[in-house]
């Protein structure tokens, strides 16, 4: 390859799920092909631990995701949530002509999942791609009916920007993305992590009669949590990334994320404890490791998560309550026993979506020669 058009990558800055189910894509992209990652700066460092090609980076904002209400991750603010994304986009609309020059001269632009840069895509003539199991109209139509005209009209704004893509990249478990398209099924996007028990037990002298828990339930909003209840399970080793915040507990042990990965833990581990998200359950379907997780109130993905993991065989939901109190005693009884089969969804979809991202940045390098 003599000359290869870059590829462009928006990564919304709504948690790490996005920014790890994209980096799968990225990983399986040959390195003749240039990359530019445009996302929220804070995220730059989190790439690095999980990105194993060259990339550049530029600072880009023009999504909001969801806000939580304070000290609870498990709920929507759904009113907050569309307010900050109404001020962003608007700010972002304002520089949209930038956008569009800087496009110029691209292979692709792909988006994970921001609706502003598939508007600007189309304007600068490039191929644009969503990459993702759901849209940020889809999350926030609920809510924008129960608020007023000017809400629904902001969702109506952002399925017009969803519309102008090439092709949609759907992952699953997914909603149904109606309005947008084509539609291009890809099955789970990410990536799969390695059985590192043997290391886990080592390292923190954990009995190989003894239970390992991959536990992460974020990082914010947790102090209110029981956390010493977690001491005083027998036989039982939690393993995270962050220590608890009720202070340290003889069977809690932290791991750096710069050599550990969720997926890695995920695949150590006979149980996670989680939020679900699309990065853990797809980490859990794919390493067959029984997953407990509350509910999430007010953000629809949830809904098709949910449903994927029962199907799975290995899902295990928590009440709200339960997860609250740290009630958690009976769930891992159930989880433990648990064996479930095959992920419900075929799990190569980041080598599909690498490999038509890569035919098109080199055909279109002939283009703009």
């Amino acid at each position: 390859m003599d000359h290869v058009s870059p590829l462009i990558v928006y990564v919304t800055s709504h948690g790490f799920g996005h920014l790890n189910r994209t980096v799968a894509v990225l990983n399986q992209v040959p390195p003749q092909v240039p990359i530019t990652i445009k996302c929220d700066p804070s995220l730059f460092d989190h790439w690095g631990e999980r990105l194993h090609r060259h990339a550049s980076f530029k600072a880009y904002v023009s999504d909001a995701g969801a806000l939580n209400p304070p000290g609870d991750s498990s709920k929507t603010d759904g009113p907050g949530s569309i307010a900050r994304a109404m001020a962003i986009h608007e700010d972002a609309m304002l520089l949209i002509d930038e956008e569009v020059a800087f496009l110029k001269g691209a292979g692709a632009v792909l988006v994970d999942a921001p609706p502003l840069p598939l508007l600007a895509a189309k304007r600068a003539g490039v191929p644009g791609f969503l990459l993702g199991n759901f849209t940020w109209a889809e999350i926030y139509a609920p809510h924008a009916k129960k608020l007023g005209e000017d809400e629904i009209a902001f969702v109506h704004s952002l399925n017009d920007c969803y519309s102008q893509a090439t092709a949609v990249f759907r992952t699953e478990p997914a909603l149904a993305m109606t309005h947008i398209g084509p539609i291009e099924n890809v099955g789970m996007v990410v990536t799969p992590g390695r059985d590192r028990r043997a290391e886990l037990r080592a390292l923190f002298q954990i009995s190989k009669n003894d239970k390992i828990v991959y536990f992460y339930i974020g990082r914010y909003g947790q102090a209110n949590l029981p956390w010493k209840r977690l001491g005083k399970f027998a036989g039982v080793h939690f393993v995270g990334f962050h220590p608890p915040a009720g202070g340290p507990l003889a069977n809690f042990h932290v791991v750096p994320p710069q050599e550990w990965t969720g997926a890695d833990l995920a695949a150590s581990a006979d149980v996670m404890v989680a939020k679900a998200g699309y990065g853990t359950a797809c980490e859990a379907m794919v390493s067959g490791t029984p997953f407990v997780y509350p509910p999430r109130t007010g953000f629809a993905e949830h809904r098709a998560l949910d449903r994927a993991l029962r199907a799975w065989g290995g899902g295990v939901p928590a009440t709200a309550r339960e997860f609250a109190e740290l009630q958690l005693e009976t769930l891992l009884d159930r989880a433990f026993r648990l064996k479930p089969g095959p992920p419900p969804f075929d799990s190569h979809g980041a080598k599909i979506v690498a490999e038509r991202l890569t035919v098109i940045c080199n055909n279109n390098s002939s283009v703009h020669n």
